[in-house]
């Protein structure tokens, strides 16, 4: 039995320990110490200046959206809605992904963003906003993004009866909403690129080892 569970979700196993193995190589190799520090000031410096602060309140409602509680919740409803109980594994992957999330920020020598650069333009945060675990890296709202993204492009994916056109929309919808959150971490002050670029690795790698349960 396990050995047909293996081999049926092969590709899915290979796909999601080799974009783990590529975070853990990013961050001992390039996050850890500061070796990536001159690339991420610079690049939120420029990220920063191309996009105006009218955008900050819009940015800023998304990084609420990308907030663990909302994102979770979330999850949770889509499975619900699509009655699988597989739901309650995927679940448990999420939650199990955020675990490796605050290890990294608390043993990760990776300091947050400087006061200067926060643009955060809303007067509310959920209860894990607060959490601050020391280090910035990774960035658990590119993870979450990341993470459902995969998600999702697999479901639509899979619908036979939508149209080619249809399913394109919908992963062009998809992934620029992900973008979106990815690049309002770093104009909104809230992560390095570094971090974003280890979150989206992290999420995306246990999306796919998730996909063993659906």
């Amino acid at each position: 039995m396990l050995k047909k569970f293996l081999r049926k979700n092969l590709k899915f196993i290979l796909i999601g320990t080799t974009l783990l193995a590529f975070f853990y190589a990013f961050s001992f190799f390039s996050v850890r110490g500061g070796g990536l520090a001159r690339f991420d000031f610079d690049m939120t410096v420029i990220i920063q200046a191309k996009i105006p602060l009218r955008a900050d309140p819009y940015l800023s409602l998304l990084s609420l959206v990308g907030s663990f509680e909302v994102m979770a919740a979330l999850l949770a409803l889509f499975f619900i809605l699509k009655r699988k109980i597989q739901g309650i594994a995927v679940v448990g992957i999420f939650c199990l992904m955020h675990v490796v999330e605050l290890v990294g920020k608390a043993f990760l020598d990776h300091p947050p963003t400087p006061f200067m650069f926060h643009r955060y333009a809303l007067n509310f945060l959920f209860p894990t906003g607060y959490v601050q675990p020391g280090g910035s890296y990774p960035s658990g709202h590119a993870m979450r993004a990341a993470f459902l993204t995969v998600l999702f492009i697999f479901f639509i994916n899979k619908r036979t009866k939508l149209s080619q056109n249809t399913k394109l929309f919908s992963y062009l919808a998809i992934l620029t909403i992900y973008f979106a959150m990815a690049v309002s971490r770093i104009s909104l002050g809230e992560h390095w690129t570094s971090d974003v670029i280890g979150g989206s690795l992290l999420g995306a790698a246990f999306s796919f080892l998730s996909l063993m349960f659906i």
